[in-house]
This record gives structure tokens, sequence and C-alpha cells, in this order.
């Protein structure tokens, strides 16, 4: 095998630092939207134009909750998204998702995720799987967001001190101790700190958070984009300590 991988090497030109950084089949994602509050018809399809530039992946956006009543939804996906703002749903579709994160399914989860499903009996396991209860935010506004962990390569190259232009900033009731805190913004309502972006893990499956994204004003800078970006390789096991895309998994895509 060796002998002819170096013959073709030699034939065609490639080297195995060729063959090490050549782009892998695409990521396959499925991004989830659905609920109330948020324009996810602009929002997702946003998030994925703009993911499939950061990332190489193959987003599939999908609107409503009731693909999660298979429960082999997720299979034939290497990681789902949840961008999803509902009061409650069956108890099987959480069983569900549950499931397929505990086993290993890579899982992002998107602003008001954090808080949906409050009305199901399931709500205190969903927010296991999140890493953090939630149940209110400030008023829509202006507000800072600082590192946690400037170490961290999902948050590496984002800014020290970043200000969106609107945003809802999530108040944080508890985190479970072992959620790694990325980043936090301070109130200007109170000045009390929330975390607005963290990792944990549910099982077997990666989680990366955030509670930012409400709309555009946040979710269409480089600097969130990017940040999901990191967060989705990261929850996919490719993205290097040095807060680069794993080689192959750089979107093959030109950025805006």
């Amino acid at each position: 095998m060796t002998f002819m991988f170096l013959a073709l090497s030699l034939v065609c030109g490639y080297s195995a630092q060729d063959a090490a950084t050549a782009p892998k089949p695409p990521l396959k994602v499925l991004l989830i939207a659905s609920g109330c509050c948020h324009d996810y018809k602009t929002l997702a399809p946003f998030l994925r134009t703009n993911l499939d530039q950061r990332v190489n992946a193959d987003i599939e956006v999908h609107f409503g909750l009731d693909v999660l009543g298979n429960p082999n939804f997720a299979d034939g996906y290497d990681a789902v998204i949840y961008d999803v703002c509902e009061e409650d749903t069956l108890a099987a579709n959480l069983d569900n998702v549950m499931q397929a994160t505990r086993a290993g399914k890579p899982t992002v989860m998107i602003h008001c995720s954090i808080h949906a499903f409050r009305n199901s009996p399931k709500i205190r396991e969903w927010e296991t799987l999140c890493g953090m209860r939630s149940k209110v935010h400030d008023a829509f506004g202006p507000f800072t967001v600082t590192k946690c962990d400037p170490g961290s390569p999902i948050t590496k190259s984002f800014p020290d001190d970043w200000a969106t232009a609107g945003d809802e900033l999530y108040q944080t009731i508890a985190i479970d101790p072992q959620s790694h805190q990325l980043l936090k913004a301070k109130s200007p309502r109170d000045g009390r700190e929330h975390v607005v972006c963290w990792t944990c893990q549910f099982g077997q499956g990666r989680v990366f958070c955030t509670t930012l994204g409400h709309d555009l004003k946040t979710t269409a800078t480089p600097e969130y984009l990017q940040l999901v970006a990191n967060g989705l390789l990261w929850s996919c096991s490719k993205l290097t300590e040095d807060g680069k895309p794993a080689p192959g998994y750089a979107s093959t895509q030109s950025k805006d």
C-alpha cells in the first residue's frame, strides 16, 4: 500500500502533506430552527450560508420539530445545531434529542434553545444537556462580551472586549460546575455577570452553547459567525489547539 501511494505520488505530483491538507468530505450538519420570537426564516439560511464559508460543511436546514419524532433523526449527520424557541414539545422528542447527544452526536445550542421547553416535564434534563439553567433575559440592547478563557481554541481569535450592537443577555441562574465557561457579559441594567458561551459534555456528546444570536445585529457579525463555526468544529473534534480547522475542514468556499 505504501509503495502504491509513493508511486502514485511521483506520477501525479502529490505529497503526503498534500494528502493531509486536501479537503475532506464535508461535515453533514442538520440545523433545526423552530418557534416564536425570532425570524428563523431569515436567521437559519443566513447561518447556513455563512457557516459554509468558514467550515467544510454541508448544512441542511429543517424548520419545525417534527423531525425529532424519529428516534434516528440524527443518523447520517455529523452534528446537529438547534436554534429553537419553543415552550414545549412531546417528551419523546426531547428523549430522542438527548439520546442522540448522549450517544456521542456533536451538538450546538444557539440562543433561545438554552431556555426552550420550559413547560416540559423534561426541562431539568434539557438543562443538564445544555449545561446551564436560564429562564429570563435582560431587555434587548447593547452589551460587551469578555473572555473567561483566553486560551480556548474556540475563543482564541475572539476579541478581548467585544460589543454587540444589540442582543438579549440571558441571565445565568446556575451553570454546571463541569461546564467550561468561555465568554461572559455584565448586565447594563444591574451589573450582574452572566455566562454567554460555554461547552459541556453530555454522555459521549460534546456540546457547544451560546446564548448570543437573537437577530442579525449579532448573528451577522464576523466575530459571532467565527465563534459558532469554531464551536461546531470543536463539537466534532475538528478544531486544532491554535483555533484553526483541522486539515481538510476549512471551507472550500471564499468568504465575503
